[in-house]
């Protein structure tokens, strides 16, 4: 049985900096701000942890 299967979530700390399977007492009571991406496709996962430039317009062609 996996983590998921018991009920853990997948989150991402507020920084981004850190990912890890918390129990949702856990993720309620000491990470509220982290973001809960377990269910989250892999395309809005990546877009999340690496969003493009902001300026990438001005250098298009």
């Amino acid at each position: 049985m996996s983590l998921r299967d018991q009920g853990f979530k997948f989150c991402i700390s507020p920084d981004k900096q850190q990912g890890r399977w918390l129990h949702p007492t856990e993720f309620k009571v000491l990470h509220s701000g982290w973001t809960d991406v377990t269910e989250w496709p892999t395309e809005r996962l990546v877009a999340y942890l690496m969003p493009e430039p902001q300026q990438q317009e001005l250098f298009a062609a």
